[in-house]
């Protein structure tokens, strides 16, 4: 295989490609990027960590195709060593890779025959939809922070969407804390059976995370390709494929509240202040094993505090009850409550508790770009 590249055009490829390039491995195909380069002038580049990967091309200049698979990471930092300009790869029958730029600039690696780069999911049917890049950001940045990281339960290791012709729900909880928003509105339905969207599944976080890598604030669309165990998600000239999580997700709506005893109304940029100075003070360990944590007061007004070994801090936040003669005392992690608020909007929100074991729901007002929900589990106080 000989092919030359233009630098920027192949390092503008290769670095999101290497969202899904395996780590240490005993299948060294798959810490590998896979080149497929054909006399037309294209390149494809596929990276495949066996959960998820990317397809990509690029335009260069072919003057011998080939199929080779060169690792990853070593591929990556001699381009950005390389002087600008075009870049020459050549392959030879012994998968002796030499990679030269310039009069001087020169590598040799090993490389591997294409045959072993393990085959990406093959799009079986035509179902799914396109939303804008701008607005699955928005709806995925709303609920990512609930995603659990390593939780034993696969299911709140992702995130759970339900597309419909006239709603978009997704879903995140890791058991201390859920959010989920929710919009009425019409996607553009590519179900080339011409059914109805009527689409479950969940996708794994760290999958949601190299999407908003990708995807970009603008009205340019995502298209999204549903099968039984994988999705395709097309941005651009970049295709990424991911395994779903192959579970049943839980009835979230029994976990929401349906009564409270106590309703306020508060502006959610005032309390988000209040809690970015009581995350100054308060510990996630105090003494060993116990907690330390940030207590809401609420009677006339809310009081935010946080006592520690570190100092103590204090707030009074003005807010409106819908029974004035409510009240409640409740604790709370503080970097839950961050997380929750840190993705409102500087509005009204209401927040409703039941008691001082039941959480808080959080519902902001500001329903321009849909409904966000967020509950927060409490912390049991030692006072």
């Amino acid at each position: 295989m000989i092919v030359i590249f233009d630098k920027d055009i192949i390092l503008n490829a290769l670095m999101p490609a290497m969202f899904t390039v395996a780590g240490k491995n005993t299948m060294p195909s798959i810490e590998g990027v896979h080149l497929i380069c054909t006399e037309d002038g294209s390149c494809t580049i596929e990276t495949f960590d066996l959960e998820k990967g990317i397809r990509t091309g690029v335009k260069c200049t072919v003057i011998e195709e080939g199929n080779v698979i060169l690792n990853a990471n070593k591929f990556l930092q001699i381009i950005k060593v390389m002087p600008s300009g075009d870049i020459k790869v050549t392959v030879d029958d012994n998968f002796k890779a030499t990679i030269e730029s310039g009069p001087s600039s020169y590598f040799e690696i090993k490389a591997l025959p294409g045959k072993d780069f393990p085959e990406l999911p093959e799009i079986i049917g035509e179902r799914g939809f396109y939303i804008t890049q701008a607005m699955f950001r928005k709806f995925v940045n709303r609920v990512a922070f609930s995603v659990a990281q390593n939780d034993t339960r696969p299911v709140f290791n992702g995130a759970y969407f339900e597309v419909t012709n006239t709603k978009l729900t997704i879903v995140a909880c890791d058991s201390n804390r859920l959010a989920m928003c929710e919009k009425n509105i019409e996607l553009e339905n590519r179900n080339k059976d011409g059914s109805v969207l009527n689409h479950k599944f969940i996708v794994p976080g760290k999958t949601l995370n190299d999407l908003l890598k990708l995807a970009k604030d603008t009205d340019d669309i995502m298209e999204v390709r549903i099968m039984r165990r994988y999705l395709m998600f097309k941005i651009g000239e970049i295709s990424l494929y991911t395994k779903t999580i192959d579970a049943q997700y839980f009835d979230y709506t029994r976990l929401l509240p349906t009564s409270h005893s106590v309703r306020i109304k508060l502006n959610s940029g005032e309390l988000l202040g209040a809690l970015e100075r009581s995350s100054l003070i308060v510990e996630d360990r105090l003494a060993g094993s116990i907690r330390s944590y940030v207590k809401f007061t609420v009677d006339d007004k809310l009081l935010v505090s946080t006592v520690s070994s570190n100092g103590n801090v204090f707030d009074e936040i003005d807010i409106e009850k819908e029974d004035p003669d409510s009240s409640i005392v409740i604790g709370f992690n503080c970097r839950f409550m961050l997380d929750a608020l840190r993705v409102c909007d500087d509005c009204d929100t209401i927040m409703s508790f039941k008691n001082p074991l039941l959480g808080v729901l959080i519902e902001p007002q500001n329903t321009e770009d849909g409904k966000y929900t967020y509950f927060v589990m409490p912390i049991r106080m030692n006072n």
